[in-house]
């Protein structure tokens, strides 16, 4: 098995290559008959199913809402799941974001990481099972969805249609398991007035945003910046840089929105907007648990992170959208009661909320142990399942946790410019899923 997956890795690199050169932004096209997420999701699914059926596998497009890879026999069924979607590229590239750029031995671009690389070790990590013919006692389904950035119609179209996998896992994530993942909560808040201020920043609820831009009513006024980000100010424009990075790992990001409020509360604003930069910053300072607004809270699942993404200033007042991972002891009544009197104070009102609860699998099922026992086997390491504040495609299985795909110690590049993935961990998640795939679903 390890042999055939060396013999096909380079064309697995450019089928990689090829994919992430495919622009497929969740919901980035509107939806046409067909193609409900969009003409270029539509493209990265239909490039997918094919790359599967080179492979000798069968393939197959459920109703454009996501796409099917199957092999072995039997009446229960491992998922594997994956997406196809991607956050938009955002700023701060080095390279063209949909390039997929060969450099140092990694391939960068957008979705390289999250989540077109992982779709493609499944694939043929599979075709290798097929290849050295190990008789199943499952059969296998990688499980293709295209709007997971964004939600998972995909995934809940798929399970209408074909019903709940026997037990699944999601290369999605980091190493070896995580059998538990916090709530997720994005709530939109509003303030009605006539702000003189001219912001529009955000690409998505889960996404930090590493750049953003305000135009004043007035000259701005350099100030200093907070260590790790910088700023320029010229005539009425002020721009922050920072880091960009995804909403559960504020660790890895400098989110350029919280430093430009600590820089407005320094300028010559007008009484409101004054008065409404001054109410953010004071609730969000530079923090990423939610330390101002009272949330702060950890368990055994997890820290709390509190991430403000995307804001809109213009005539007719402020909207922001904030990200929440929570662990499973605070509550998500309790925290929507807080948010609401903390910005209620500053004139907010919420408008929308998303709750997704958490998710957990307990240590000693089948799933649980036999993926970290072989992950174990093949790293050399004596690992413990992880709890996690992301959120992935398990949450919509009722047997599914996250395998993979970020190293143990390593920086994440989820969501961030410059998105890459070694060409050593295209070869070892490949070599982990195949293995995966021999243990749960091989007789």
């Amino acid at each position: 098995m390890k042999n055939r997956i060396e013999q096909t890795l380079r064309e697995q690199i450019e089928d990689l290559k090829a994919l992430v050169r495919i622009p497929s932004v969740s919901r980035g096209d509107p939806a046409e008959p067909g193609k409900p997420f969009g003409k270029t999701v539509y493209e990265a699914l239909q490039a997918t199913l094919a790359i599967a059926r080179k492979l000798g596998l069968n393939a197959w497009d459920v109703d454009g809402y996501c796409g099917v890879v199957e092999y072995g026999e039997g009446e229960e069924v491992l998922g594997i799941l994956a997406h196809l979607d991607v956050v938009p590229e955002g700023e701060g590239w080095s390279v063209p974001p949909y390039s997929a750029t060969e450099k140092d031995g990694r391939i960068i671009g957008r979705g390289t990481l999250d989540d077109k690389s992982p779709a493609l070790s499944a694939i043929y990590a599979l075709a290798a099972i097929k290849d050295c013919g190990y008789p199943m006692k499952r059969r296998v389904r990688v499980i293709l969805g295209c709007d997971e950035e964004i939600g998972s119609l995909g995934v809940e179209h798929y399970l209408k249609v074909e019903g709940q996998p026997t037990l699944a896992f999601t290369p999605d994530a980091e190493y070896p398991v995580v059998n538990s993942e916090m709530g997720i909560m994005h709530t939109t808040y509003e303030k009605k007035y006539a702000s003189k201020l001219s912001i529009d920043c955000g690409t998505a609820a889960n996404v930090i945003p590493g750049v953003i831009r305000a135009e004043l009513p007035c000259e701005a006024v350099p100030v200093s910046v907070p260590e790790g980000y910088t700023a320029s100010f010229v005539g009425n424009r002020i721009t922050v840089e920072g880091r960009g990075g995804h909403a559960s790992m504020p660790e890895y990001a400098r989110n350029a929105l919280q430093a430009l409020m600590l820089i407005l509360v320094q300028q010559p604003l007008p009484k409101e907007d004054k008065a409404t930069v001054l109410a953010l910053h004071a609730l969000w300072k530079l923090d990423m648990h939610g330390e101002s607004l009272g949330i702060d809270v950890t368990d055994e699942s997890g820290r709390i992170t509190y991430q403000p993404d995307v804001i809109r200033f213009d005539e007719n007042g402020v909207r922001f959208i904030a990200d929440c991972r929570h662990p499973f002891s605070a509550k998500a009544e309790d925290l929507l009661k807080t948010w609401d009197a903390a910005y209620g104070k500053a004139g907010f009102v919420r408008t929308d909320t998303v709750i997704k609860p958490g998710h957990f699998i307990p240590a000693d099922s089948e799933l649980v142990s036999t993926l970290m026992s072989l992950y174990n086997e093949l790293n050399g390491s004596n690992s413990k399942p992880l709890s996690m504040g992301g959120g992935t495609y398990a949450r919509e299985i009722e047997n599914a946790v996250a395998f993979g795909i970020v190293r143990e110690g390593e920086e994440s590049m989820c969501h961030m410019p410059d998105e890459s993935i070694s060409i050593e961990d295209i070869r070892f998640n490949t070599m982990c899923m195949a293995e995966a795939i021999r243990r749960l679903a091989a007789k």
